[in-house]
């Protein structure tokens, strides 16, 4: 055990997804209801990993701030999009450490971003609804050099899903399901 991760189970995965590379696929889902207002409520679905079915029973609420018509109980959708992936970045630079050897003592992610609510509320059309670009600094304590740091980082950016989903853009295609 380094850095709280179980490196044999690590190791035992990875030799797992080479000898049958579909153990590799996983399949996440939610679902969210609207309460009221700017306050939806997102249930994580059950997932796929592999051949396995794990089960997953989490809830949590989403609002808004009063300033956006909220009641400001819960983080934003944007926040939650935000430690989504600054999480995910974590978890990669953490395992990455942990198969080089490296003790991490503390681990901070930060990510910042604008938006401009001009679009979003129709004032103008030309506008992008979305973060243009976020700043992100990692903040680290540990027995790594500072070059070791570096291949970490860059192992977030080339392997972290989250990272890489919200970098090279995910297609999405809502459809509408009127119920009867």
């Amino acid at each position: 055990m380094k850095n709280n991760i179980n490196i044999s189970g690590l190791s035992e995965y990875v030799h797992e997804v080479l000898d049958c590379p579909t153990q590799a696929k996983v399949n996440y889902g939610v679902e969210v209801d609207w309460l009221s207002g700017t306050k939806t409520k997102a249930t994580v679905k059950n997932m796929n990993l592999g051949d396995q079915k794990l089960v997953r029973n989490f809830t949590f609420e989403i609002d808004e701030p009063n300033q956006l018509l909220g009641l400001n109980t819960n983080p934003t959708p944007q926040e939650y999009l935000m430690a989504g992936v600054a999480g995910c970045m974590a978890v990669t630079f953490v395992a990455g450490a942990t198969l080089l050897g490296i003790t991490i003592e503390s681990l901070k992610i930060e990510i910042e971003g604008q938006l401009d609510l001009c679009g979003f509320l129709g004032l103008e059309s030309t506008q992008p609804t979305g973060f243009k670009e976020f700043t992100c600094n990692i903040h680290v304590n540990g027995n790594g050099t500072k070059e070791q740091y570096e291949v970490l980082r860059n192992r977030v950016m080339n392997h972290s899903p989250n990272f890489s989903s919200l970098v090279s853009g995910v297609k999405m295609n809502p459809e509408i399901i009127i119920k009867t």
